[in-house]
């Protein structure tokens, strides 16, 4: 019994505490009344951030508890018992969420366990089974931020407030009722009742601290019924020049374990390591930090798409080594690859004159043909560190045509 509960001791790894980590939540979760103090917000998001895009479960997550505290910008001396004093006060909230597609109000605790380990500076947390469908595996009708957009917030309306505009920033535009602001803000019953106590002390501060330290900024206005201020109009803006001081990007991405990194940008398992295998650490390094510095101000509908791609083109240039041209591969050679579609418009061509085949299907198998032998050699070169082809490879006008509107669907796909 006590090596077991050794073993339980000291079989983990912490997990690591990152600004940049992503946070995804349902847009319901946003909503809903969380019932949770500064401190404990923040703690949910560091929790929320170690959810990988592939996870199908809750997993257990173990923390330092110095790291927490350094995080939650603690500055008590005796920071280990204020950090178990926050887990033991989220042990015992919970959220409402107002379920409206099954007609009901889910009221779950935040946390379904938590543990401290004591004189090893380690606690242990996992998020409660109940709020998996506004966790995991989101696929629409979600918000996601970089965490350092919320954790270094002074108010906890500034956070709830970020979050609510965030979620509206393609449209550019949120409205509000009063009561549906002070509901969504969760104000407690007379607090704030004046408008203008709710302006200067929530919206206008909230204000100033959104630009100053988030991706997004926003101006209001107020519609009025007579004299009387009923609702707020907001204008939600991309904010490039928000941030958290001292946060290096550039740093981040040279030393994140790859994976991971990856992962943070919505790219699964799999795909990585067939990304790491094919085309190596420092390329992909690259191409990443270059579609961050052109990207990161901008809306990208499919990100991961969209760094794959990076990544395959080579948008940043990397200099990589490609093994020699080998003409004697019938797999990789250029030459055959000619040869072989010089062939396939000779056959098409001949069996249309023949009128074997009508002129659009001999045209349509033609096309398939290149396409087939195109792709196929594609593939082999990549996988035997051969240059990429290019349109200057073909020597046949049909064939360019096929190439391009290859390099077309690329494009596409990571459109859509």
């Amino acid at each position: 019994m006590i090596e077991k509960e050794q073993q339980l001791e000291f079989d983990f790894e912490h997990d690591a505490i990152s600004d940049h980590y992503i946070v995804s939540e349902s847009n319901a979760l946003i909503e809903a009344r969380t019932n949770l103090t500064l401190y404990e917000e923040r703690l949910i998001y560091i929790l929320a951030s170690r959810i990988h895009p592939d996870d199908t479960q809750f997993k257990t997550h173990f923390f330092k508890v110095k790291d927490i505290a350094e995080k939650l910008d603690l500055t008590e001396k005796n920071f280990y018992k204020r950090v178990r004093d926050i887990v033991e006060g989220l042990q015992d909230k919970k959220v409402i969420i107002e379920e409206k597609s099954m007609q009901s109000t889910l009221s779950a605790h935040w946390l379904a366990a938590a543990r401290y380990y004591h004189g090893k500076g380690t606690i242990e947390l996992e998020f409660s089974s109940m709020l998996r469908p506004y966790l995991l595996q989101l696929q629409q009708n979600f918000t996601k931020f970089k965490m350092w957009n919320v954790l270094y917030l002074k108010s906890f309306y500034s956070s709830k407030l970020y979050k609510l505009l965030k979620q509206y920033l393609p449209l550019q535009k949120r409205r509000f009722t009063l009561e549906q602001l002070r509901d969504m803000l969760e104000l407690e019953e007379g607090k704030y009742v004046k408008y203008s106590h709710l302006k200067n002390r929530i919206l206008l501060s909230s204000q100033m601290e959104l630009e100053a330290k988030t991706d997004i900024k926003f101006t209001f206005e107020e519609i009025k019924k007579g004299a009387k201020v009923v609702g707020i109009v907001f204008h939600i803006f991309p904010n490039p020049r928000g941030g958290r001081e001292g946060l290096n990007d550039a740093e981040y991405i040279a030393q994140e374990d790859l994976i991971a990194l990856l992962a943070r940008f919505e790219i699964n398992k799999k795909t990585a390591k067939e990304l790491i295998h094919k085309y190596g650490e420092v390329l992909i390094r690259e191409n990443v930090q270059y579609v961050y510095d052109k990207k990161r101000n901008m809306d990208v509908s499919n990100l991961a798409g969209y760094i794959i791609r990076a990544i395959e083109d080579n948008y940043a240039d990397t200099k990589r080594e490609y093994d020699p041209e080998d003409e004697d591969d019938k797999a990789t050679s250029l030459i055959w690859l000619n040869d072989r579609i010089g062939k396939s418009i000779f056959f098409y061509e001949q069996c249309i004159r023949e009128e074997i085949t009508t002129k659009a299907e001999g045209m349509l198998s033609m096309r398939q043909k290149i396409m087939e032998d195109i792709v196929a050699t594609s593939d082999r070169r990549s996988m035997n560190n051969k240059r990429p082809l290019q349109i200057e490879d073909f020597t046949d006008g049909k064939a360019k045509e096929v190439f391009k509107y290859l390099e077309s669907e690329k494009e596409e796909q990571i459109l859509l």
